[in-house]
């Protein structure tokens, strides 16, 4: 089973308006490297938070799926549609982060739904992408890699069994290219540690940047979410780290 964890940021046409305005307002947030206030998210956001790890916790998978685990860019993945035949289970939520270092009444967190999103199905892989959120929510790269390594530690012990597939954060473009410089330099962050925890780095940023060091425009709707092209380019590279022809 594959599990994927991801984004802060959703396809505004997949929920609520007011969910919707809230993530744009989010992601608009200029901060370099630096730890502003806790973002409080709306209550749309975290209701659909809950919602999500009560269906996950709800759910009887097959033991040893591969997992794909994080935020929006994961929950629309359609892993039926790109991986048919295989057992593959979407652990991802919109608006989803690291977990760590969030404001009082802040649920969200891969950290805090590892319980009912990925140790219950004994994965033989778990392919991570989470931290565009956080970068949103101007939470510092100090803090995002601690709440990172803190993942992999858990991971390592409570799924020792599992390989692990760091995936790097995506570039982006357009209203959102303000985040690049933030992206590229905790993905060199992420290749650290996945040296360190002798885990696989995935490294999709290369796959998906332009001339430009931007998102590739025919890879995305808005220049943070992909497309079916840019989903198609992201399956042919879990395809190739599980040997998948």
């Amino acid at each position: 089973m594959v599990f994927l964890l991801g984004m802060f940021w959703t396809d505004a046409a997949t929920l609520p308006a007011e969910t919707a305005t809230a993530l744009v307002t989010n992601s608009a947030a200029v901060g370099p490297l630096i730890t502003g206030q806790p973002v409080v998210p709306s209550s749309a956001v975290r209701q659909h938070w809950a919602d999500r790890v009560r269906l996950f916790a709800s759910q009887t998978i097959a033991s040893q799926p591969v997992v794909l685990l994080g935020d929006s860019l994961t929950e629309n993945f359609d892993v039926g549609r790109y991986f048919p035949g295989r057992l593959v289970v979407n652990r991802g939520i919109s608006s989803d982060v690291i977990g760590n270092g969030l404001a009082p009444g802040d649920n969200r967190g891969v950290l805090r739904r590892l319980d009912c999103s990925l140790f219950p199905c004994q994965a033989t892989d778990v392919f991570v992408l989470i931290g565009i959120n956080d970068l949103g929510d101007r939470h510092g790269l100090d803090l995002m890699e601690l709440g990172y390594r803190d993942l992999l530690q858990r991971l390592r012990t409570l799924s020792p069994t599992a390989r692990i597939h760091v995936q790097s954060l995506l570039p982006t473009r357009g209203p959102y290219a303000r985040h690049n410089a933030n992206i590229r330099a905790f993905n060199q962050r992420l290749h650290q540690l996945a040296l360190e925890f002798h885990v696989d780095y995935l490294d999709l940023h290369v796959l998906f940047v332009d001339d430009h060091g931007e998102l590739k425009a025919g890879d995305t709707r808005e220049g943070l979410h992909l497309n079916e092209p840019g989903y198609e380019v992201w399956c042919a590279a879990v395809k190739q780290a599980m040997g998948w022809d």
